[in-house]
């Protein structure tokens, strides 16, 4: 490749679809919805199908399940729960309880009478906390006047429009 195809903005580039590799990886979107992407190389899905046989691939039912840990930071699951997922699906917005925990996912199959059987396992994430900071640094608090302004804001957070707007007159 030269130089001038390189800075040449009118060539046209595209991703493409999927990288035949075995992948699942999770990421925190906000304190209460993880997004979790994946991708089954096409030998992964011949070999699954080979397994099962095609005559039973209808029945397959592929399932995301998302663990979540416990809070004492050694990665111990403290509970689970299942999505049922699409085979042609390859990505899943997932809604958690629990802001400011650690979880993971596993994506695998079930075919009665055989339990889950997995086959791919995520990174580990934290949520993030849906909450204001308890630590207080000195070096880096607001002058009183502002952090009275800041408080009173988020304690109106909850209040309809007209409301808010009824008490910003004040």
């Amino acid at each position: 490749m030269n130089h001038t195809e390189i800075d040449d903005p009118s060539r046209s580039c595209s991703l493409p679809q999927d990288y035949a590799e075995d992948r699942l990886v999770l990421l925190p979107r906000d304190p209460y919805c993880i997004f979790a992407y994946w991708e089954l190389s096409p030998s992964t899905r011949e070999t699954l199908a080979g397994r099962i046989g095609a005559e039973r691939w209808p029945e397959l039912c592929f399932i995301l399940r998302v663990f979540k840990h416990d809070r004492s930071g050694k990665n111990n699951p403290a509970g689970h729960f299942d999505l049922k997922v699409s085979p042609s699906d390859n990505r899943w917005y997932i809604a958690v309880q629990e802001a400011d925990r650690c979880y993971h996912a596993e994506l695998g199959w079930v075919l009665p009478p055989e339990p889950f059987q997995t086959l791919l396992r995520s990174n580990s994430i934290r949520t993030p906390r849906d909450c204001i900071s308890d630590l207080i640094d000195d070096e880096w608090q607001l002058p009183d006047w502002r952090a009275q302004k800041l408080f009173r804001r988020i304690s109106l957070h909850h209040l309809s429009s007209a409301e808010f707007v009824r008490r910003a007159k004040k």
